[in-house]
Protein backbone atom coordinates (compact mmCIF):
# COMPACT_ATOMS: atom_id res chain seq x y z
CA UNK A 1 0.00 0.00 0.00
CA UNK A 2 3.22 2.31 0.59
CA UNK A 3 4.30 1.91 -2.66
CA UNK A 4 0.91 2.57 -4.55
CA UNK A 5 0.78 5.87 -2.32
CA UNK A 6 4.49 6.65 -3.42
CA UNK A 7 3.70 6.07 -6.86
CA UNK A 8 1.04 7.95 -6.79
CA UNK A 9 2.74 11.12 -5.46
CA UNK A 10 5.33 10.21 -8.03
CA UNK A 11 2.63 10.64 -11.05
CA UNK A 12 1.92 13.99 -9.88
CA UNK A 13 5.45 15.07 -9.30
CA UNK A 14 6.39 13.91 -12.55
CA UNK A 15 3.17 15.34 -14.47
CA UNK A 16 4.49 18.95 -14.06
CA UNK A 17 6.45 20.22 -16.83
CA UNK A 18 8.44 23.28 -16.76
CA UNK A 19 7.73 25.61 -19.86
CA UNK A 20 10.74 27.95 -19.77
CA UNK A 21 9.38 30.05 -23.08
CA UNK A 22 5.92 31.06 -22.14
CA UNK A 23 4.31 31.43 -19.06
CA UNK A 24 1.29 30.55 -18.46
CA UNK A 25 0.28 33.27 -16.01
CA UNK A 26 -0.31 36.70 -17.26
CA UNK A 27 -2.51 39.69 -15.76
CA UNK A 28 -1.89 40.55 -12.51
CA UNK A 29 -3.76 43.06 -10.45
CA UNK A 30 -3.41 43.50 -7.28
CA UNK A 31 -5.65 40.42 -5.69
CA UNK A 32 -6.00 38.16 -8.33
CA UNK A 33 -4.70 35.50 -9.87
CA UNK A 34 -4.80 34.81 -14.15
CA UNK A 35 -4.43 31.69 -15.37
CA UNK A 36 -4.77 30.19 -18.49
CA UNK A 37 -7.94 32.37 -18.54
CA UNK A 38 -9.20 31.86 -15.72
CA UNK A 39 -9.18 34.19 -12.58
CA UNK A 40 -8.54 33.09 -9.00
CA UNK A 41 -9.48 35.82 -6.69
CA UNK A 42 -8.00 36.08 -3.06
CA UNK A 43 -8.73 38.72 -0.33
CA UNK A 44 -7.48 42.14 -0.53
CA UNK A 45 -4.07 42.71 0.62
CA UNK A 46 -2.67 39.90 -1.44
CA UNK A 47 -0.16 41.35 -3.45
CA UNK A 48 2.19 39.39 -6.46
CA UNK A 49 6.15 38.61 -4.66
CA UNK A 50 9.37 37.52 -6.04
CA UNK A 51 11.02 34.54 -4.27
CA UNK A 52 13.99 36.85 -3.17
CA UNK A 53 11.15 39.69 -1.94
CA UNK A 54 9.39 36.74 -0.21
CA UNK A 55 12.56 35.52 1.34
CA UNK A 56 13.21 38.80 2.60
CA UNK A 57 9.80 39.21 4.08
CA UNK A 58 10.50 36.12 6.13
CA UNK A 59 13.69 37.51 7.95
CA UNK A 60 10.85 39.38 10.27
CA UNK A 61 10.48 36.16 11.76
CA UNK A 62 12.58 36.15 14.22
CA UNK A 63 9.95 35.23 16.92
CA UNK A 64 8.96 32.47 14.92
CA UNK A 65 12.34 30.74 13.35
CA UNK A 66 10.42 27.43 13.69
CA UNK A 67 7.43 28.90 10.97
CA UNK A 68 10.13 30.56 8.96
CA UNK A 69 12.18 27.16 8.22
CA UNK A 70 8.90 25.94 7.39
CA UNK A 71 7.80 28.95 4.43
CA UNK A 72 11.29 28.25 3.08
CA UNK A 73 10.96 24.58 2.55
CA UNK A 74 7.78 24.77 1.17
CA UNK A 75 9.47 27.78 -1.54
CA UNK A 76 11.77 25.30 -2.08
CA UNK A 77 9.46 22.16 -2.47
CA UNK A 78 7.91 24.24 -4.91
CA UNK A 79 10.89 25.86 -6.73
CA UNK A 80 12.41 21.99 -7.27
CA UNK A 81 9.50 21.24 -9.31
CA UNK A 82 10.75 22.81 -11.90
CA UNK A 83 7.37 24.70 -13.34
CA UNK A 84 5.80 28.10 -13.96
CA UNK A 85 4.98 29.19 -10.44
CA UNK A 86 3.83 32.84 -8.81
CA UNK A 87 3.37 33.75 -4.77
CA UNK A 88 1.49 35.97 -3.41
CA UNK A 89 2.15 37.47 0.01
CA UNK A 90 0.16 39.24 2.08
CA UNK A 91 0.72 42.95 2.53
CA UNK A 92 0.36 43.19 6.28
CA UNK A 93 1.23 39.58 7.21
CA UNK A 94 4.25 37.38 4.91
CA UNK A 95 3.17 34.59 6.86
CA UNK A 96 0.05 34.55 4.94
CA UNK A 97 0.87 33.98 1.24
CA UNK A 98 -0.66 31.60 -1.55
CA UNK A 99 2.22 30.01 -3.92
CA UNK A 100 0.33 28.40 -7.47
CA UNK A 101 2.12 26.92 -10.16
CA UNK A 102 1.07 24.98 -13.17
CA UNK A 103 0.71 21.37 -13.77
CA UNK A 104 -0.12 19.06 -16.85
CA UNK A 105 -4.07 17.97 -17.52
CA UNK A 106 -3.70 14.43 -15.44
CA UNK A 107 -7.19 12.12 -15.45
CA UNK A 108 -9.18 11.54 -11.85
CA UNK A 109 -11.88 9.21 -10.61
CA UNK A 110 -13.42 9.34 -7.31
CA UNK A 111 -11.13 6.17 -6.59
CA UNK A 112 -7.96 7.73 -7.45
CA UNK A 113 -8.57 11.20 -6.45
CA UNK A 114 -9.24 9.84 -2.43
CA UNK A 115 -6.02 7.96 -3.08
CA UNK A 116 -4.46 11.22 -3.81
CA UNK A 117 -5.41 12.96 -1.04
CA UNK A 118 -4.32 9.88 1.71
CA UNK A 119 -1.04 10.03 -0.10
CA UNK A 120 -0.72 13.92 0.38
CA UNK A 121 -1.70 13.52 3.92
CA UNK A 122 1.09 10.90 4.30
CA UNK A 123 3.80 13.11 2.49
CA UNK A 124 2.57 16.26 4.67
CA UNK A 125 2.74 14.40 7.92
CA UNK A 126 6.34 12.53 7.66
CA UNK A 127 7.37 16.37 6.44
CA UNK A 128 5.72 17.69 9.05
CA UNK A 129 7.78 15.32 11.61
CA UNK A 130 10.76 16.26 9.92
CA UNK A 131 9.94 19.54 10.67
CA UNK A 132 9.31 18.81 14.55
CA UNK A 133 5.72 20.75 14.04
CA UNK A 134 2.71 19.33 14.42
CA UNK A 135 0.49 17.88 12.06
CA UNK A 136 -4.04 18.01 12.05
CA UNK A 137 -5.94 17.15 9.33
CA UNK A 138 -8.44 19.38 9.24
CA UNK A 139 -10.36 17.67 6.49
CA UNK A 140 -9.53 15.93 2.76
CA UNK A 141 -11.81 16.26 -0.13
CA UNK A 142 -11.99 16.37 -3.59
CA UNK A 143 -15.31 17.38 -6.18
CA UNK A 144 -16.03 17.73 -9.90
CA UNK A 145 -17.17 19.63 -12.14
CA UNK A 146 -17.92 19.20 -15.44
CA UNK A 147 -14.65 21.24 -17.05
CA UNK A 148 -12.68 20.17 -13.61
CA UNK A 149 -11.48 17.81 -11.01
CA UNK A 150 -10.64 19.08 -7.81
CA UNK A 151 -8.60 17.71 -4.86
CA UNK A 152 -8.54 19.71 -1.52
CA UNK A 153 -6.59 19.03 1.39
CA UNK A 154 -6.66 20.91 4.57
CA UNK A 155 -4.78 20.83 7.28
CA UNK A 156 -3.25 22.58 10.81
CA UNK A 157 0.81 23.34 11.38
CA UNK A 158 1.38 24.04 15.29
CA UNK A 159 4.83 24.44 16.70
CA UNK A 160 4.49 26.03 20.71
CA UNK A 161 1.28 28.29 20.51
CA UNK A 162 1.99 29.07 17.36
CA UNK A 163 -0.58 27.64 15.12
CA UNK A 164 -0.83 28.27 10.76
CA UNK A 165 -3.86 26.71 8.63
CA UNK A 166 -2.48 25.28 5.08
CA UNK A 167 -4.87 24.17 2.09
CA UNK A 168 -3.14 22.12 -1.05
CA UNK A 169 -5.44 22.00 -4.10
CA UNK A 170 -4.95 20.33 -7.51
CA UNK A 171 -7.14 21.51 -10.52
CA UNK A 172 -6.94 19.04 -13.19
CA UNK A 173 -9.00 20.62 -16.08
CA UNK A 174 -8.08 20.93 -20.16
CA UNK A 175 -7.41 24.44 -20.19
CA UNK A 176 -4.29 23.13 -18.15
CA UNK A 177 -3.90 22.00 -14.85
CA UNK A 178 -2.99 24.01 -11.70
CA UNK A 179 -1.84 23.36 -7.73
CA UNK A 180 -2.20 25.45 -4.73
CA UNK A 181 -0.43 25.87 -1.61
CA UNK A 182 -2.02 28.61 0.72
CA UNK A 183 -1.01 29.21 3.87
CA UNK A 184 -2.60 31.40 6.13
CA UNK A 185 -3.53 32.90 10.10
CA UNK A 186 -7.09 33.21 9.81
CA UNK A 187 -8.08 29.99 8.21
CA UNK A 188 -8.98 31.29 4.67
CA UNK A 189 -8.87 28.52 2.14
CA UNK A 190 -9.95 30.55 -0.89
CA UNK A 191 -12.62 27.42 -1.63
CA UNK A 192 -15.43 29.56 -3.74
CA UNK A 193 -12.31 30.86 -5.22
CA UNK A 194 -11.26 27.37 -6.77
CA UNK A 195 -15.00 26.68 -7.43
CA UNK A 196 -15.34 29.54 -9.32
CA UNK A 197 -12.09 28.69 -11.40
CA UNK A 198 -12.95 24.94 -11.64
CA UNK A 199 -16.42 25.68 -13.56
CA UNK A 200 -15.36 27.89 -16.19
Amino acid sequence: MRKILLLLIAILLVGCEFLPKESKFSKYSKNTIEFKNNTIVLTSGYAKSSPEEFKSRLDSLKDKPKFKKVALQELKKVEDKKVDFEIFVDEKSVENYVFIYACDFYKFDEHRAARVVQALNDQLLDESNTQKVKYKRIHGRFFFTPTSKVIKLKYLKAFKKDKKFQTEYIVASKSGGVGLLISNLEDIDFESSIKRLAVK
